[in-house]
């Protein structure tokens, strides 16, 4: 979700904002740079990079996912730890074949043609043929592979939090400050 935002640390200090100090947050954000396949094709990088351009251009980043340890650190999150999650599709995953590389993946590069052109990012044929060779691989020699990133941080237990005056105060001090009446 956060790729599509043009603030992705705004939402993060939302969530922040949510959660009871200790608690922690999750995100899941791919990143479309990631993508490789066999056989390899310059043009369909060059598709994939249509949808990666379109999508800054609406104020997202389709790269997010390797960024997602200095969001969660310039939004305050204490204990930050990234891993990554390859997706590695080939003949042994038939069942990943059609619902990741063709019917998720594929699909939403191949969605974008028409902004792609009208944008002219690329040209008609090559764009096809990128979408050609990204179904390519997804034949039965062909291998896709893409990674998604997990993130889980936690609100530090320090930072100020609502006391049952509506007020804020340090959850550091052993009692909230007294407000004059």
């Amino acid at each position: 979700m956060l790729e599509h935002l043009s603030n992705p640390i705004q939402s993060l200090l939302l969530v922040k904002q949510l959660l009871k100090p200790g608690g922690t947050v999750t995100v899941f954000e791919g990143d479309h740079g990631s993508a490789y396949f066999h056989p390899d094709s310059e043009i369909a990088h060059r598709a994939i990079a249509c949808q990666v351009e379109l999508q800054r251009r609406a104020g997202g980043n389709a790269c997010i996912g390797r960024q997602l340890y200095p969001l969660l650190v310039q939004a305050g999150y204490e204990a930050p730890c990234v891993t990554p999650r390859v997706v590695h599709v080939d003949a042994t995953t038939p069942d990943l074949i059609d619902s990741f590389t063709r019917k998720t993946f594929t699909w939403m590069v191949e969605a974008v043609r028409e902004e792609a052109l009208a944008a002219r990012i690329i040209d008609a044929a090559t764009f096809d043929a990128g979408i050609r060779d990204l179904y390519r691989a997804a034949e039965s020699d062909g291998v896709f592979c893409y990674t998604f990133f997990k993130g889980v941080a936690v609100k530090p237990t320090h930072l100020l939090r609502e006391g049952s005056n509506g007020r804020a105060w340090c959850s550091r001090h052993a009692t909230p400050p007294r407000i004059a009446a």
